[in-house]
């Protein structure tokens, strides 16, 4: 009994743990995204990094910025992409690649 509650007690913890890491998104993840041209059904086969070049393609940008808004308005339009959910991995590993960029 104690083993099966432990055992219940580690994987309530592991799930949470991922689920709260996968929240953050995954600068590395984003910056491979950031540089695919099929991103989220780019009917162009345009990257981020055509209109964004260089190492640290943002100067400045805050988190307090709607970046959801601002990430999709670039998927939609230049890249003629499917938007983007704003709870999705892919959102936030975007997300996390940009904040990681403008440091």
């Amino acid at each position: 009994m104690k083993k099966t509650a432990l055992f219940i007690s580690c994987v309530f913890i592991l799930s949470v743990t991922a689920v709260c890491f996968a929240a953050e998104g995954n600068p590395e993840n984003g910056k491979l995204l950031f540089s695919d041209p099929k991103l989220a059904g780019s009917q162009n086969d345009t990257a981020c990094t055509k209109c964004h070049p260089g190492e640290k393609p943002f100067k400045s940008i805050s988190k307090d910025k709607d970046l959801n808004k601002i990430i999709n308005m670039c998927i939609t339009k230049p890249l003629a992409g499917n938007a983007l959910e704003k709870d999705s991995q892919e959102m936030n590993d975007l997300k996390s690649y940009i904040l990681s960029q403008s440091k």
